[in-house]
């Protein structure tokens, strides 16, 4: 996906994300929009580099 696209799925999902539910994303770059947003909105996140170069994004609701 090129951006926007990322972004735009994420935030779709993160308004269905229940509490107990995790949201995992598999991306090629690391997201800061994204995390700008996910600060704003008191989500809780952590990335971890993989050793291919992708970034695994979790996000959960505080």
């Amino acid at each position: 996906m090129e951006p926007p696209e990322p972004l735009q799925r994420a935030l779709a999902e993160l308004a269905t994300l229940t509490c107990d539910e995790e949201l995992v994303m598999l991306l090629n770059c690391e997201p800061l929009p994204l995390y700008a947003i996910l600060d704003r909105s008191g989500y809780r996140y952590r990335t971890e580099r993989r050793a291919d170069g992708t970034n695994q994004v979790h996000i959960q609701k505080a």
